[in-house]
């Protein structure tokens, strides 16, 4: 909103420059302050920032006093002049000495402000003065709307580890991706465009949090949501699978909801085995987006799409495929290598697909924030003493390119 500083000594004329700003440019009192002298005003201009400065060049030098035809003119060189003071948008002279007039608007001009003469009986200067007045909040409405454009992100992405980064770019290869600088926050974002099916433009925002967990990616997360304004948030990487599923190194999960293991009381019986008593936390996925997804793997070509562009750059063999379900998955704090404890996870909720380390702070923050956010990962290992790293790049590109094409075909 705009906001106007008014100085002026006489009572009636205030009124009827309110009169025009209020009743017909319909803005609110609190947007509009008074003074009634130059010094009044000048404290005024050093304290706060104003839109526009409605000024009466015939004015007191302090409240209370006569008006003084000298001390105004030399007010409008003094707001140049004097670094203390905040130089208004717009300035609007309105002076009913009529004699002074010419020069007066010599002065005005020469400094690309605006002098009008003022007559309570006619209304041209209220014309002129409501035109000014909403040239100038529009004018401030569309600056305001491309700033915040300027800022504004359809779609952010989240990955947890470099490597996994790393092929996210990779697999958006028919994109270019800029670095982007932004000293309120301390992590390396990249942003790109893509162009939708559709014909959509979709402007996309990514980061790495840079090392695995809960907490770094809920900070990374609210980052891209409070700053970029961004619609829809997205993770990406790979992570570990249930053995008792049919699934194969690469197959990609999509959590329909994910739930944190590592909640719960620590508990020591009488042979001084300790227990955790789980306290079972799930968050559902953005129904909206499961449904966009759902619709997606309902085509075979999307998946196909994925299969040839990992076999293209040798990370599937040819005989093989792999495939894209939407199920539950369970977040905790550890890297996990035990059989065991993965069958007790698994007893808890007999459909859990897969297992992270950071999906729970994704959905929390979301949740929070009313947001709307996806996790998408592959199935790197099984979380026991088998673990290694053999299908994280894999996994990691796999996430990213079927992501790549669930952006092009369904925004």
């Amino acid at each position: 909103m705009i906001k106007i500083l008014i100085i002026d000594d006489i009572e009636t004329k205030v009124n009827s420059i309110l009169s025009v700003i209020v009743e017909n440019c319909s803005f609110s009192l609190d947007n509009i302050d008074i003074a009634r002298s130059i010094n009044s005003g000048r404290k005024l201009l050093c304290k706060n920032d104003y839109d526009l400065l409605v000024l009466d060049l015939v004015l007191p030098l302090n409240d209370d006093e006569e008006p003084d035809h000298e001390e105004g003119p030399k007010f409008i060189d003094e707001i140049y002049t004097n670094e203390q003071i905040n130089i208004p948008n717009q300035i609007i002279g309105l002076t009913q000495h009529q004699d002074e007039y010419p020069e007066l608007k010599k002065r005005f001009e020469d400094k690309v402000w605006s002098l009008l003469k003022f007559e309570q009986s006619k209304n041209d200067w209220k014309t002129k003065l409501q035109n000014k007045i909403l040239h100038l909040r529009k004018n401030k409405e569309s600056i305001l709307k491309s700033v915040l454009e300027k800022n504004k992100y359809d779609i952010g992405i989240v990955c947890a580890l470099p490597e996994e980064f790393s092929q996210l770019k990779e697999a958006f290869n028919k994109v270019e991706w800029k670095k982007e600088i932004n000293n309120d926050h301390p992590f390396n974002l990249f942003s790109c465009t893509v162009v939708t099916g559709f014909g959509n433009s979709i402007k996309v925002i990514a980061g790495c949090v840079g090392k695995p967990g809960m907490t770094a990616t809920s900070i990374l997360s609210t980052t891209l949501y409070n700053l970029y304004k961004i619609d829809h948030l997205f993770m990406t990487g790979f992570c570990a699978g249930f053995e008792s599923d049919d699934l194969i190194f690469g197959d990609i999960v999509i959590a329909d909801s994910i739930q944190d293991y590592g909640v719960g009381k620590i508990k020591e019986d009488e042979t001084g085995t300790i227990s955790l008593l789980k306290e079972i936390h799930q968050i559902p996925a953005s129904f909206e987006l499961i449904s966009k997804l759902n619709t997606f793997i309902s085509d075979g070509e999307n998946i196909d799409k994925v299969n040839r562009a990992l076999k293209k750059i040798n990370l599937l063999e040819a005989r093989h495929n792999i495939k894209a379900i939407a199920g539950p998955t369970v977040c905790g704090p550890f890297v996990v290598t035990s059989e065991s404890l993965m069958s007790e996870l698994k007893k808890d909720s007999r459909k859990l697909k897969s297992l992270d380390m950071e999906g729970f702070g994704l959905y929390l923050t979301s949740h929070i924030l009313n947001k709307k956010c996806l996790w998408i990962k592959a199935i790197a290992d099984l979380a026991n003493s088998g673990k290694g790293d053999e299908f994280h790049d894999r996994c990691s590109y796999a996430s990213a390119i079927f992501l790549y094409h669930f952006i092009k075909e369904s925004f």
